[in-house]
């Protein structure tokens, strides 16, 4: 077990000298038990079998001194190679966590639903109440791999599935050389206005599927949904180890064992340690972001060193952990970075981002001068924003409850790793909130984006089972609107001030920071790296072209800032030289509806927005099996369309319209059935937009008797 500073291994720990904080240490280093058998031994004591593709594909962690090519065991520790110390370092002594079904995980003292708080069971949801989905099967075997795109020989490639070109959405991103595939980051994309129906987006995963043999591993940066979200959807077709921070492995694994998904294997990368990843050799660098764990990836590869910096930003008193590790810039810079990809959402942005300590003294003074309930809302994944709230509670006597279920599986997955410290009975059921005095009430909740759906939404529309909205509360949105959402957070901000709430937003005080550097953060960083060659990702084409010119004024030639979006490939040869290639790959959006998977295409969706704007007209007719004569005038049914009480003209003419063109193609005798639906949808499609200018989705249906 580690120690802290000035702390025997006989001493008390901090969690037994003060039992009401939750302070769990030595975050796992390994989610996942050893799936792999030890290889056979010849009386060489070498493994036996061809050893070639073995030496690919292993994974090196330089630090801990493992063996290559053995996943970890389940104790954190790999198994003990021939003339290596037996002894574990205590690197390697850290607690883990476990598949589906093995788990060893206990609810944390204080946390939500912790025992002899009253723990209740999980809320049912539309997505809950449907059977847990079983795990994808591959879509090839290892034996009917297809490579359509054939790469060069001795070339990295660097290739966006998803993320680039877009903000904040389905972020999926290879680094290719020769016969090595690495896969940094799976996440999701919310739907937009115009998707009806459908509950995420995910990356096109053609191009890995067509490659699958050469995937390595994942290697995932932070804990975000646009980062991991994806996860459940991808990795069964693709089931290599993950290599990720101990947060972000939780936040995945929750996933995973939400949808029974089982046989998964994370592999735990912190700053400071190297891995071995086929070609490549990865080196996680501390940065900053609005989120513990977040990682820049320092890459080496036969061409060159690749820093993917992925989202961050400078911020010298973080909530979580250290600071951007400047040395460790300087140290890469030192060694030359042929490469740079970096976030390039702040872009816009004058100055400096704000520091997460002003956040944290915004809330604490909105705290101390409210004296009714308050609700702050933000998204589940903003831990060090729970810390602030957590904090601000006690120090003004108030107690927490957690609204939504992500909320409060975020909430416990960061309490029982340590990274949230919670003091015993600080957080409430939620089922007791109106027990308390307003003045003793803080509710923290998903919907800050005013997400159909979300606790807070729910909240405002009066339809949340335990909370009712009442003149007297505050809503903090602690958080910045993405685009594309302003329409909904401007519904449900409205939605609050007619109920009588107070509604305060980061335009009138600074209760929330964003986790994306501005302009000059990135022109700092951009000097210490002093990368040859500039790759803007996370962000849409004019964030890209003004990243460039910024870049530019650092010393970065012009042309070598490459712009790219999803599908584009950029080389670099062995000499380092960097080109945008005439190639691109299959690249597009899966819609995730309920439990399908892709089920939902492009007509689907066209269909779903047919019904929305115009609504839907059917028309049955029943008729005898035999004659084809009908047995009684057709039923005319609307909905989305008209009123059908208010509009007896327009259904009386389709009723008779809908008799002639049965009569139409019953006349010789024999009846063509399909002919007829496809009569009765183009002729009443016709009639319908003669008289009110409306194309609704007709459906024709014949029954027969």
């Amino acid at each position: 077990m580690n120690t802290e500073p000035g702390e025997t291994p006989n001493s008390p720990s901090p969690r037994e000298e003060n039992r009401g904080i939750i302070d769990i240490s030595d975050a796992g280093a390994v989610l996942a038990p050893n799936h792999n058998p030890r290889p056979q031994m010849d009386a060489g004591n070498r493994p036996v079998g061809n050893n070639n593709n073995r030496n690919r594909h292993n994974h090196n962690r330089n630090k801990n001194n493992r063996p290559q090519g053995q996943p970890f065991s389940s104790n954190g520790n790999a198994p003990v190679a021939e003339g290596q110390n037996s002894q574990p370092s205590a690197q390697n002594n850290r607690p883990n966590f476990h598949k589906k079904g093995q788990s060893n995980r206990s609810k944390p003292t204080g946390g939500a639903g912790a025992p002899g708080e009253g723990a209740r069971p999980k809320a049912r949801s539309r997505r809950m109440s449907q059977p847990r989905r079983a795990p994808m099967a591959p879509l090839t075997t290892a034996g009917e791999n297809r490579v359509i795109h054939k790469a060069n020989r001795n070339v990295l490639r660097i290739i966006p599935l998803g993320g680039s070109g877009e903000i904040g959405a389905m972020n999926m991103l290879v680094y290719e050389y020769n016969d090595d595939i690495l896969v940094i980051d799976a996440g999701i994309k919310f739907p937009d206005a115009d998707m009806p129906g459908v509950d995420y987006v995910i990356a096109d995963t053609t191009y890995l599927e067509e490659n699958k043999s050469r995937i390595r591993a994942f290697v995932v940066t932070h804990g975000h949904e646009d980062h991991i979200g994806a996860f459940p959807y991808v990795w069964p077709k693709f089931p290599v180890p993950i290599y990720t921070a101990p947060l972000t492995a939780g936040f995945i694994k929750a996933k995973f064992e939400e949808h029974g998904i089982q046989g998964y294997e994370f592999r735990i990368i912190q700053p400071g340690e190297k891995v071995q990843i086929g070609a490549f050799t990865i080196e996680p660098v501390q940065m900053t972001h609005s989120i513990p764990d977040i990682l820049g990836l320092a890459i080496t590869t036969p061409v060159g060193l690749i820093y993917h910096a992925a989202d961050w930003k400078v911020d010298f008193t973080p909530a979580f952990g250290k600071p951007t590790d400047f040395a460790k810039l300087a140290e890469l810079s030192n060694r030359g970075v042929l490469c740079m990809l970096t976030d390039s959402t702040g872009i816009l942005q004058p100055g400096f981002t704000l520091s997460e300590t002003v956040v944290s003294k915004a809330i604490e003074d909105v705290f101390i001068g409210v004296k009714g309930r308050l609700i702050v809302s933000s998204f589940s994944s903003r831990i060090d924003r729970m810390q602030h709230v957590i904090n601000a509670c006690a120090k003004t006597g108030r107690k927490l409850f957690l609204a939504g279920r992500s909320m409060e599986r975020n909430a416990n997955i960061a309490m029982e790793l340590g990274y949230l410290k919670v003091p015993a009975g600080l957080i409430g059921d939620i089922r007791t909130v109106n027990s308390l005095p307003d003045d003793k009430v803080v509710v923290m909740s998903t919907g800050s984006q005013g997400e159909e759906g979300s606790a807070l939404s729910r909240m405002s529309s009066g339809e949340h089972r335990h909370i009712t909205i009442k003149k007297g509360d505050t809503v903090m949105l602690s958080s910045s609107i993405i685009p594309g959402n302003e329409k909904a957070i401007d519904l449900t901000i409205n939605n609050l001030y007619r109920i009588g709430a107070e509604v305060i937003t980061n335009k009138e005080l600074d209760i929330h920071s964003s986790g994306h550097g501005s302009r000059e953060e990135i022109k700092h960083v951009l000097n210490i790296l002093k990368p040859k060659y500039l790759i803007p990702m996370h962000g849409d084409y004019r964030r890209f072209v003004e990243m460039g010119k910024l870049a530019v004024t650092t010393g970065i030639k012009e042309e070598n800032v490459l712009i790219i979006e999803n599908g584009q490939v950029v080389e670099f040869n062995l000499e380092g030289k960097g080109i945008i290639s005439t190639e691109k790959v299959p690249v597009g959006s899966i819609l995730i509806d309920g439990s399908g998977v892709g089920d939902v295409g492009e007509i689907v969706l066209r269909d779903r927005q047919t019904m929305a704007k115009d609504g839907v007209f059917l028309v049955i007719l029943t008729v005898k099996a035999k004659s084809g004569q009908l047995i009684s005038s057709p039923d005319i049914i609307s909905r989305g369309f008209v009123y059908m009480k208010e509009s007896e003209e327009l259904i009386g003419g389709a009723r008779i319209l809908a008799k002639r063109i049965h009569a139409q193609n019953t006349a010789g005798g024999s009846v063509q059935w399909d002919q007829l639906k496809k009569d009765l949808r183009e002729e009443m499609s016709d009639y319908l937009f003669n008289k009110t200018q409306r194309h609704p989705m007709v459906i024709s249906a014949v029954i027969q008797i």
